[in-house]
C-alpha cells in the first residue's frame, strides 16, 4: 500500500500489539534478507496493527515474499 501523505511504502500487518511482534516478524524477513528492506515500524496497540514503513526501492516480487512470509505466520495478516 502507498501511503499517500508521505509517499512512503508500508505494510499495515494486523495483529501487531508490541515490540516483541515486531521482533518476530523481523526474524523471520531475516531469515530470507527481507529485514534490511524495513526502514521503520510504527505499532497501534489498541488498532492491534503495525506499520512497516519499506524502502522505495523494493521490487513487486520481494514486497510479495514478504507479504507471503507475514501471512505464514500464526496471529499476523497483511494484504
Amino acid at each position: 500500500m502507498l501511503n499517500k501523505y508521505t509517499h512512503m511504502k508500508t505494510l499495515t500487518v494486523k495483529g501487531v500489539h508490541c515490540g516483541a511482534c515486531e521482533k518476530l516478524i523481523k526474524m523471520e524477513l531475516e531469515d530470507v534478507g527481507l529485514d534490511i528492506l524495513v526502514e521503520k515500524v510504527e505499532i497501534d496497540g489498541e488498532k492491534k496493527e503495525g506499520i512497516f514503513s519499506v524502502k522505495e526501492t523494493i521490487g513487486k516480487g520481494e514486497l510479495e515474499e514478504m507479504k507471503s512470509i507475514i501471512n505464514g505466520m500464526e496471529g499476523y495478516s497483511v494484504e
